[in-house]
């Protein structure tokens, strides 16, 4: 799972972190690509070898055979990376962005140090993977709209979120300064919606962190699958009483019941209205009794719905 995150990782540094300088923005749209190298570099030990740089009119730029390392031990070749809808301005005078569009495509995990047949090797048996992440935010109605943020996999299926959040606003955001606590109590969600085809993604990837991560997990993993299970179908009450759609707890329920190895579409969205205040999330505690009836007051507001 950490190889997963950590790839989706260097994809968004790509597009959210700006640049520490102040500068004008060259002329020249080779430079201008090149000089964008050093935000991926943000989530990895050393900046990345490229092998082709190609600008993509004004607002865009692309990248082929790239080498990004995490450590010796750890990192990523990627076919080909394309960063687009760049407001190169923006970037130049260290401000957030408020439109982009990243692909990497052709993602195959290497290290560094390994011998070379073991890197052949790898890059024979290997399935690459995609990551795509497109975001504007519109100053006007301060909503930041996250229209796709996908890893998906020709063997393993695809998990794409979408959402909209009001009161994010860019402008006043810098990441290389502490957020401040009243600029976040503004935030809310506006939409989300989540899609998982899994196709041995979630076994690939997410299985043995879950197992380290439950009650004899490490031990007796089929036991502590199924006692997983039968807590997440226990919880399905509360989805009843926050006047959930039957369909919808139904399709929640069997999926719980496909684990480990969902397969088909699954999809859940959230359409909260009015927008739900995310600070108020913060606020709960889920396990404790007494704060179930909030629980269920917070659920009927968000609109959840799901299929499967």
């Amino acid at each position: 799972m950490t190889r997963i995150w950590s790839a989706a990782a260097f994809v968004a540094a790509a597009g959210l972190a700006p640049l520490a300088q102040a500068a004008p923005v060259p002329a020249d749209g080779v430079q201008r690509c090149r000089d964008l190298i050093p935000l991926i570099s943000k989530a990895t030990e050393e900046e990345p070898t490229v092998g082709k740089v190609t600008p993509i009119g004004d607002s865009g730029c692309h990248y082929s055979d790239l080498l990004v390392a995490i450590s010796r031990y750890q990192g990523w070749t990627v076919g080909s990376l394309t960063i687009d809808r760049i407001d190169f301005k923006r970037f130049y005078t260290d401000r957030l962005p408020l439109t982009l569009s990243v692909r990497a495509e052709d993602i195959r995990f290497t290290a560094p140090a390994m011998p070379a047949a073991n890197t052949y090797q790898m890059k024979l048996v290997q399935r690459p993977v995609e990551v795509t992440f497109d975001f504007d935010y519109d100053a006007a109605t301060d909503v930041l709209t996250l229209r796709d943020a996908s890893f998906r996999g020709q063997q393993i299926g695809h998990l794409t979120v979408t959402a909209a959040v009001h009161g994010l606003n860019l402008d006043k955001l810098a990441a290389d300064q502490v957020v401040d606590p009243a600029a976040v109590a503004k935030v809310a969600l506006q939409s989300l919606t989540v899609e998982f085809d899994n196709q041995g993604m979630f076994e690939g990837y997410a299985l043995l962190p879950i197992l380290f991560a439950l009650p004899d997990g490490e031990t007796n993993p089929e036991g502590a699958v199924a006692a997983a299970k039968l807590q997440g179908m226990a919880q399905l009450a509360i989805l009843v009483a926050a006047g959930v759609p039957k369909e919808s707890v139904a399709a929640i329920g069997r999926f719980i019941q496909s684990m480990p190895q969902p397969r088909g579409p699954f999809r859940l969205s959230l359409a909260p209205q009015p927008p739900f205040p995310l600070a108020e999330l913060a606020e709960l505690e889920p396990g404790e009794i007494s704060d179930l009836a909030r629980l269920t007051a917070v659920l009927k507001r968000l609109n959840l719905t799901a299929s499967y």
